[in-house]
């Protein structure tokens, strides 16, 4: 993307010019794209990511026929979970698909029964965290995100993730900031390397 001039220093603060305006459009067009990486980072991954994208198909698809397929799955995977209900894999499967259809209080409740039986499990605790932030309750998402970086400070998805949930549910831009940057500082071979920096970029010319 085309490199973006500072707003000039004559401007008031909290001015809107041309180009701050543009900035903003800018963001909310790239943190469009980025919201889909909030999808991922479970530890059944592949899996979970494959899911996900299979639920974004055309949109003639009725909802009853969108229904049906979930209802068949979810109801094979507790019956499953019924003869095993310590498997903490199974658990998160369980959770994915709820996360999937959008349910996200039943998809915290078996991502919090898997992390029960595995608190170590970061990819989990970060899935559970932005399905809580889903249900419009950030400080809670934040709680987990933490937890999951005393467990592994570098976590990629988690540094991302909270990014995102301090910048929209806090207003905390500086936050923000300092989370992306760190993300690219110690993973340094990120794959959305050039679009975490694009987003650096365009929020650092809105908070001048």
């Amino acid at each position: 993307m085309e490199r973006m001039s500072h707003v000039s220093s004559q401007t008031p603060r909290g001015g809107w010019t041309p180009v701050r305006i543009f900035a903003v459009a800018v963001i909310i067009l790239v943190i469009g794209v980025f919201l889909g990486y909030l999808f991922s980072g479970s530890a059944s991954q592949t899996a979970s990511i494959s899911m996900r994208k299979s639920n974004q198909t055309s949109g003639t698809t009725s909802q009853s026929e969108s229904q049906q397929p979930f209802d068949s799955s979810i109801s094979l995977l507790l019956q499953r979970l019924s003869s095993n209900p310590d498997d903490a894999n199974l658990l998160v499967m369980i959770g994915d698909q709820y996360y999937d259809h959008r349910d996200y209080e039943r998809a915290v409740d078996y991502y919090r029964r898997s992390i029960t039986l595995r608190p170590e499990n970061v990819d989990v605790r970060t899935d559970m965290g932005t399905a809580i932030w889903y249900m419009g309750n950030p400080d809670g998402a934040i709680r987990e995100y933490e937890t999951s970086l005393k467990l592994q400070p570098n976590h990629p998805q988690t540094l991302f993730n909270m990014g995102i949930v301090k910048w929209q549910g806090k207003h905390d831009e500086k936050a923000a900031l300092e989370l992306w940057k760190r993300l690219l500082s110690v993973n340094p071979t990120y794959p959305d390397r050039q679009k975490v920096e694009q987003l650096i970029h365009q929020l650092q010319i809105t908070t001048k």
